[in-house]
């Protein structure tokens, strides 16, 4: 299979990095990596949409210039390069992200193995990092958990080292579920079921705490989907929107009978933890 890759060079790269992002996110665009002149984004070859990136550069082009560039490649060369660049993220004082080719971190309590093979959930993107921060704040054990857009399985993994009795992670893409399956042994879980699936996938299954990671435009779609399989006094946490759209994501859910119970952003992305009534 192969991806394209999008270069593209902005003159003001902050904020209009983090804007594009989130444009592209909502187009099926799987995975970013970010410098001081840009941005570079993957989308698998055959969901490409030329005219969809050419209104989203067009809007964003009255704002800096942009210099853009097309290129196909594949899985491998993508795989390739992640492992040229990608370095360790401590999410806290007890959690870092490492490749399978790092050092271990033997004084941290939890290290977790990831073999980032295009799918989203690195802990790079600021999303994650906002979200395995709050997992934290929750008490997880004995607790169903189901982790909607699973990408690598990070938040998963995660959930399962704090004590999560059963996961449940769903992502629609296939290559996301074989990476999210293999980076589950790399960590020696076996307590986390991944699907290749849509919020369809969902079933008749109770929570006790649901994660989305993934953009504004599905959760606002499908959040009714999630809360349909949650408990009383359940949490939700959602992340993979701007602060922009905190606002109408409140106002759904809050119709809902949530209460907020924090948020939190950083470099412009959005975390929200809302708990069941």
């Amino acid at each position: 299979m192969e991806y394209i890759e999008i270069d593209i060079r902005l003159k003001l790269a902050n904020p209009y990095a983090e804007i594009f992002i989130a444009r592209l996110n909502e187009i099926k665009y799987e995975s970013f990596s970010t410098d001081e002149g840009g941005l570079k984004a993957y989308i698998r070859s055959d969901l490409f949409n030329k005219k969809k990136l050419t209104e989203i550069v067009d809007d964003i082009s009255s704002f800096t210039k942009i210099d853009l560039s097309i290129n196909a490649i594949k899985k491998e060369n993508w795989n390739a390069d992640w492992e040229n660049n990608y370095s360790p993220v401590h999410i806290n004082k007890d959690c870092v992200i490492r490749a399978h080719f790092h050092d271990r971190f033997p004084n941290i309590e939890h290290e977790i193995i990831i073999t980032p093979k295009m799918s989203f959930g690195t802990g790079h993107h600021e999303t994650t990092f906002l979200v395995m921060n709050q997992i934290f704040e929750l008490n997880l054990e004995d607790k169903q958990v189901l982790d909607i857009g699973s990408g690598t399985g990070v938040l998963s993994i995660l959930a399962s080292k704090l004590g999560a009795k059963k996961i449940v992670g769903i992502d629609i893409d296939k290559w996301a579920y074989e990476n999210a399956i293999e980076n589950s042994k790399l960590n020696n879980i076996s307590n986390i079921q991944f699907i290749e699936g849509t919020a369809e996938s969902i079933g008749k299954k109770m929570y006790d705490v649901v994660l989305a990671n993934i953009n504004r435009n599905i959760i606002l779609a499908d959040i009714q989907k999630y809360t349909r399989a949650m408990r009383p006094k359940s949490d939700i946490i959602l992340s993979g929107f701007l602060k922009q759209d905190v606002k109408i994501i409140i106002n759904k859910i809050k119709q809902l009978k949530f209460n907020l119970v924090a948020s939190k952003n950083k470099n412009k992305w959005q975390m929200l933890h809302l708990r069941r009534v």
